[in-house]
């Protein structure tokens, strides 16, 4: 076994001791509402990251946002739904929009662009709208800024949920997804069915981002998607490596991020998003020191 898995294992058990021990000294609530979001973009990430899907994984929280706060009215106008139901109908049909227009042959980058700056322009018209005729039943600064402390058990479970089917599509079609990343026209003509996995990418990133946007915030969601398959891709050397140090990564940061945001009063989300940041700035500084060796 190498030095490199020895300390990927005995960086596993250090976060489960972690979290063990900030069940004991907070709410255990927070530990698996927080747990469950880095679980799932940890996972995500190294999707976006063998499908080279940056552009898209960057703007599907703006479809999120705009799908959440449309989900507000709908849910209290609607004699059926409640506002996740809405947020996940309306978050999946936008990124699919965009996923449609790439799949078509539009340029990603002028879908993205466009696309990001439409639903943009509706979440500020969408939002005045709540906020004006919804005055005392929504809290915008929560999808915005996110609050994991005010997670409800509802939500929490939910994230668990969303959390473990993430985590059981990714790994079941992870092969797939890389190559199809490395060699789409191979994929093809190897009789591979490329659009089920088209599908699968936009339903997980339109799910996970609408689910989890009141715990992390619509801010913190470009960062939770990006940086985790960063840093695996700075210092791992085989897909399954890269899958562990993602989910590893993401999970201790959201852990470190919890403890010290209870401790010094700040806001666990941005706290999380700091430590994550400082983790591939490390992963960089071991990534130039190994190649310079």
């Amino acid at each position: 076994m190498s030095i490199k898995n020895i300390l990927l294992i005995l960086l596993v058990i250090l976060i489960g001791a972690e979290a063990i021990l900030l069940s004991l000294l907070t709410e255990i609530r927070w530990v698996l509402v927080l747990s469950a979001a880095a679980i799932a973009y940890g996972f995500l990430s190294t999707i976006v990251a063998a499908r080279k899907l940056f552009f898209l994984a960057s703007a599907s929280p703006h479809s999120a946002l705009l799908a959440v706060v449309l989900a507000i009215p709908l849910a209290r106008l609607s004699p059926i739904g409640d506002e996740y139901s809405w947020a996940v109908i309306i978050g999946t049909l936008l990124v699919y929009a965009i996923g449609y227009a790439i799949h078509r042959g539009v340029d990603p980058d002028t879908a993205t662009a466009t696309f990001v700056a439409l639903t943009a322009s509706l979440s500020v018209i969408s939002i005045y709208f709540v906020l004006t005729n919804f005055p005392l039943e929504a809290d915008i600064m929560d999808i915005i800024v996110g609050d994991p402390l005010l997670a409800g058990w509802n939500e929490t479970l939910y994230a668990l949920v969303v959390a473990g089917l993430t985590a059981i599509a990714v790994t079941m079609t992870y092969r797939e997804q890389v190559c199809l990343g490395i060699d789409r026209d191979s994929v093809k003509l190897s009789g591979i069915r490329t659009a089920y996995y088209d599908a699968l990418t936009f339903a997980l990133l339109a799910v996970t981002t609408v689910a989890l946007i009141k715990i992390v915030g619509f801010v913190l969601e470009h960062v939770l998607l990006l940086l985790p398959a960063a840093i695996s891709s700075s210092v791992s050397n085989s897909s399954r490596e890269s899958i562990l140090i993602s989910v590893t990564s993401s999970l201790s940061a959201s852990l470190v991020g919890l403890y010290l945001s209870t401790l010094v009063n700040l806001a666990p989300a941005g706290v999380t998003g700091l430590v994550l940041m400082l983790i591939y700035v490390m992963a960089l500084a071991a990534k130039r020191r190994r190649v310079t060796l």
